[in-house]
């Protein structure tokens, strides 16, 4: 075997022992800076220092882990093309928060114990995740710009919860540049949950009807089966009937006197 066949094996192993790890460090940075953002005014400086400096630390974290991953995939710096989001999250400071979409998505954590998605759930999910990595990220942007009116964490969530099911209400509107940039993704990316949703919700209706469709179908044969049963006991009794009735015909004629 050599070095090429065995890096997909190095990197399956790799993964599958740290992609919990990267789980838990992608929520703890996601608390982290959430706390930081949502309560900056209100913490002392000593802990918005310590809390930054957590958020470094994790940020190299995650460095580290992309550039193993990089050198162990089988598709070596291919990898990087092939996922952009999680370069854009270790490249840009203000999209490191989407890190944690990328965990997320990860195979090993999404499995369920038959090893498939179970698909509302991880939408559900994954929309909790969006609307408030959208609301802490826009809050970010806006509070203290001039002329913004997004200035605490329920406008931010109020604002982000409308955007997602692009209903547009139009009484908070980010003024800065940052924020009109995650508008948008999170506009675009509230359309495709969405259309997943709606797929979502259409399966589960043909699954059901489906299911309803097969019970019908197998009553409808127990039925036939029955009935194609009696009529061969009927024709049974019927020929047993006519050979007794032949018997009878012929044991008259062996009479004497006939």
């Amino acid at each position: 075997m050599g070095f090429a066949d065995a890096k997909p094996d190095r990197f399956t192993k790799y993964t599958h022992h740290v992609d919990r790890l990267m789980l838990v460090l992608a929520f703890v940075f996601l608390v982290v800076w959430s706390t930081r953002i949502i309560f900056r005014e209100d913490l002392p400086q000593s802990v918005l220092t310590t809390l930054l400096t957590i958020q470094f630390w994790i940020w190299l974290a995650f460095v580290t882990d992309l550039v193993i991953r990089t050198v162990l995939s089988e598709k070596s710096w291919k990898f990087l093309w092939t996922h952009p989001l999680d370069v854009v999250a270790v490249l840009l400071p203000a999209a490191r928060p989407l890190k944690i979409l990328t965990v997320f998505t990860q195979g090993t954590m999404l499995a369920s114990s038959t090893g498939r998605v179970k698909t509302m759930q991880a939408v559900v999910l994954s929309t909790a995740l969006l609307l408030w990595i959208g609301a802490v990220w826009v809050l970010s942007a806006e509070r203290g710009a001039p002329g913004a009116s997004i200035e605490t964490f329920g406008d931010a969530l109020w604002w982000a919860i409308v955007t997602v099911t692009t209903v547009g209400f139009g009484d908070f509107t980010p003024v800065t540049t940052t924020g009109r940039m995650v508008a948008s993704g999170m506009m675009l990316l509230g359309i495709a949950l969405i259309g997943v949703v709606t797929a979502s919700v259409a399966a589960w209706f043909v699954s059901l009807t489906s299911t309803q469709d097969e019970a019908s179908d197998d009553v409808r044969d127990t039925r036939d089966d029955a009935m194609a049963q009696r009529v061969v006991d009927l024709e049974a009794k019927i020929d047993r009937l006519l050979a007794i009735h032949d018997s009878n015909a012929e044991r008259e004629q062996r009479k004497p006197g006939r």
